[in-house]
């Protein structure tokens, strides 16, 4: 019995429930769902099916059935398949039930009686959760492979390799036997090297290896006997080809006595572990894989983009209006109603500043943001920003320091960008400093040498400028753990969920800091340490106006 491994074109979905008219329900309403569904009414005619068939997505079973429980059913399905989803029909959720579901590795209940809507709801959730236990399973598997790569590059030797090949295989695969036949020349097999003396590749098993050799693809074999382990013979195999350089050079044979070693993840991890034998086919796949990795986010950040690109448009327009007459009536309002309007212009105001964001990253991205220089005032940008956060929702009673020269800084910059960039380092500040914490900007003229001083550097300074406008915000807030002091500057990036929770912010704020950082030719340096506060330190390079305009 041979079969192709192939992609499911939809999810195959097993029903099982005592009641024949329950399973005819159930598949209907699946089937039209565009899934393909097999039925039994008989759990014992299920373990055979899931025996024989490990390609399975989802079981949906009863709980509660004459012969076989419905949670027996769903460990035999389990250790079968670890990554299934499985959904429980019941109408005695008690708690009994949930613990020994749980205890199987059920977490998805479905009370009956149920509407036909929330059945496929119940099961498209339960069908993205293997999803993304597929992918954590792959993660998983990738580390592991990893780990036997390094063992297929220790010997350059063909008989020690070989072993090594087997080993790891069957490691992987949790097979009880395995055979590499070499390809002597093209269309022939050598004879199989083998994982135990006591081993043996039978005929079938030897024409399942040439048909893979013949085909180029993997294969599985069942239910006849394939190979031999001492006096037992197994009936499921796998027979995978072995490449390099894009040809085929020898064919690895797994053999086992359960359809465990069919399951679709394990074939997916053996066919990588199989091209790490050949070394170079070793290189090209890596390389492969993380250029499809690369694909994926240059699409993901090209969504991002038109996102941004689409809402800026359509919420300027609305938001201005709402902003406009909310100011309106505010202005012609008292008590209460005046206070709620208030509230409702922060609210505006705070979804405008995010969509700013996102276009302000959006045009630095493009190389749509342009640098314009134009003499500034250090002082009076730094006090503005200042005057903007004391008036912020962000303003929580925090003593504000500034420690500014005397005389005036004045430099070319870009005024609007330096200020935006004061702003994000001050509600920063503020978003992460308890209530009546200090919050502490200095701001000096400093030498190319005194860089260094600085803190973890994010953004290094560059060579050709010999003096630096330096501005520091300091806070006694939180505090950054060291790992992650990087990520913070990623765009939509939140230290921990419960922090995006409990103190708001989208997570781009520090991200537009440091494309205007290096925008502006600039440098960016962190210093923090948890729960003792943050510094984080700016460096713009200091170009001194023209004398008629200082």
């Amino acid at each position: 019995a041979l079969a192709r491994v192939g992609v499911d074109k939809a999810a195959r979905i097993l029903v099982v429930d005592d009641e024949e008219h329950m399973c005819d329900v159930c598949s209907r309403a699946l089937r039209r769902g565009g899934y393909e569904v097999v039925a039994t009414s008989d759990p014992h005619a299920a373990v055979q099916m899931l025996q024989r068939d490990p390609s399975y997505d989802l079981l949906l079973t009863d709980i509660k059935m004459p012969t076989l429980s419905g949670l027996d059913l769903a460990h035999i399905a389990r250790e079968r398949d670890p990554a299934i989803a499985i959904i429980i029909m019941t109408g005695f959720a008690s708690m009994e039930n949930l613990h020994q579901s749980v205890q199987r590795g059920v977490a998805d209940f479905l009370a009956k009686p149920f509407e036909i809507e929330e059945l496929r709801l119940a099961v498209d959730q339960a069908l993205h959760k293997r999803t993304l236990l597929q992918d954590n399973l792959r993660l998983r598997t990738l580390e592991q492979l990893l780990a036997n790569s390094e063992q297929l590059s220790t010997t350059l030797e063909l008989p020690e390799l070989i072993g090594i090949v087997l080993r790891v295989t069957l490691q992987q695969s949790g097979g009880k036997a395995g055979f590499l036949l070499a390809v002597e020349e093209p269309g022939r097999l050598a004879e199989p090297a083998r994982s135990a003396p006591q081993a043996e590749l039978l005929e079938p098993g030897r024409a399942l290896a040439e048909r893979a050799l013949a085909e180029q693809q993997v294969l599985v074999g069942a239910d006849v006997p394939l190979c031999r382990l001492d006096s037992a013979e197994l009936h499921y195999a796998l027979a995978v080809p072995l490449r390099a350089q894009g040809q085929v050079n020898a064919i690895l044979v797994l053999c086992d006595d359960s359809t465990a070693l069919l399951r679709p993840g394990v074939q997916e991890a053996i066919m990588l572990l199989a091209n790490h034998a050949g070394a170079a086919l070793r290189n090209a796949v890596l390389y492969s894989e993380l250029d499809v990795a690369y694909q994926r986010r240059q699409e993901l950040d090209r969504m991002k983009s038109e996102f941004i690109s689409i809402a800026s448009h359509e919420l300027r327009t609305p938001l201005s209006l709402v902003l406009g007459y909310a100011m309106m009536v505010r202005d012609q309002s008292s008590g209460e109603q005046r206070e709620y309007l208030h509230r409702v212009m922060e609210g505006a105001q705070r979804i405008k500043e995010i969509v700013d964001d996102m276009v302000n990253l959006r045009h630095i991205e493009t190389g749509q943001s342009q640098l314009v220089l134009e003499p500034v005032v250090v002082q009076e940008l730094v006090e503005l920003a200042v005057d903007n956060l004391r008036q912020s929702s962000h303003n929580q009673q925090h003593e504000v320091v500034c420690q500014m020269p005397e005389k005036p800084l004045a430099l070319l910059a870009d005024r609007e960008k330096l200020f935006v960039l004061l702003g994000h380092l001050l509600s920063n500040a503020a978003k992460f400093t308890p209530p009546a914490g200090r919050i502490s900007i200095h701001v000096a003229q400093q030498p190319t040498e005194a860089l260094a001083m600085q803190g973890h550097c994010i953004v290094p300074p560059p060579s050709e400028f010999s003096s630096w406008l330096v501005v520091a915000v300091r806070d006694t807030g939180i505090g950054i753990p060291e790992r992650e002091q990087t990520r913070i500057f990623e765009r939509f990036y939140q230290v921990a969920d419960s922090l995006t929770r409990e103190r708001g912010g989208t997570g781009l704020g520090l991200a537009l800091v440091r494309e205007l950082v290096v925008a502006q030719g600039g440098a960016l340096w962190l210093n923090s340490r948890e729960h003792e506060g943050s510094t984080f330190s700016v460096a713009l390079p200091f170009r001194a106006p023209p004398s008629d305009a200082a």
